[in-house]
């Protein structure tokens, strides 16, 4: 069979693992001594959009204020602790994607808005799992190595740029309609995945929507 798609590009936080419910958690508690209210529901919006926006959202909506470089240090310092105290595992369906694109010779990519600082923090954790990231995707791209994030299109055009291929031979896995939009706006063929945290969200943006990462597998080969 041919392949469908020369790569595979993941987004990290809510495809590669399960850690939006966390960074939820980590939020709480760096703002904690503001004795505000961000709860989940608060929080949907912030998914797959830039740190320093949504500190520009909580600003706003709260009408407080604080020192963003502190509140960047604090955010890191917990997520790293939380972090390691979380038994996180790559999400179902990650190893069995890993697999069929070796196999079948389709270059893969991580492209996350998330900084390199927290990309590394969770890649040694998930080689605690027995899934060494360093072995399976030739490209990371980080929201500090590109000048404009998710959604505007640079990082998906990074990404296929460093992996050698053009975009419409990319299938890009998302949970986010930032992430959606930038991968659309790039020319990349969009897979978005439904999560109980993103039950909100209208993902017509997307070229497919699936409720199992095990789905994906089914249209990486063409007929």
């Amino acid at each position: 069979m041919e392949n469908r798609f020369k790569a595979i590009i993941l987004d990290m936080d809510g495809v590669l693992i399960d850690t939006e419910t966390l960074v939820f958690d980590v939020f709480r508690a760096v703002f904690a001594p503001f004795n505000i209210d961000l709860s989940n529901d608060y929080q949907y919006k912030f998914i797959g959009q830039p740190f320093s926006n949504n500190l520009v959202d909580i600003r706003r909506d709260f009408g407080i204020d604080f020192d963003k470089q502190l509140v960047r240090d604090r955010f890191d310092r917990i997520y790293e602790e939380m972090l390691r105290a979380s038994p996180l595992t790559v999400q179902n369906g990650i190893r069995e994607i890993v697999q069929d694109a070796h196999k079948n010779g389709i270059k893969m990519a991580l492209c996350t808005t998330s900084t390199w600082h927290h990309v590394e923090a969770v890649f040694a954790k998930v080689r605690e799992d027995s899934f060494d990231p360093a072995h399976f995707f030739n490209v990371v791209v980080t929201g500090d190595s590109v000048a404009r994030k998710k959604p505007h299109p640079e990082p998906y055009l990074v990404a296929a740029a460093r992996l050698g291929e053009s975009p419409r031979d990319c299938l890009v896995i998302e949970d986010s309609i930032s992430g959606v939009q930038s991968a659309k706006a790039a020319g990349c063929f969009c897979v978005a995945l439904r999560q109980p945290y993103n039950r909100h969200i209208s993902f017509a943006a997307a070229d497919l929507v699936v409720e199992n990462l095990v789905d994906v597998l089914n249209i990486v080969l063409s007929d």
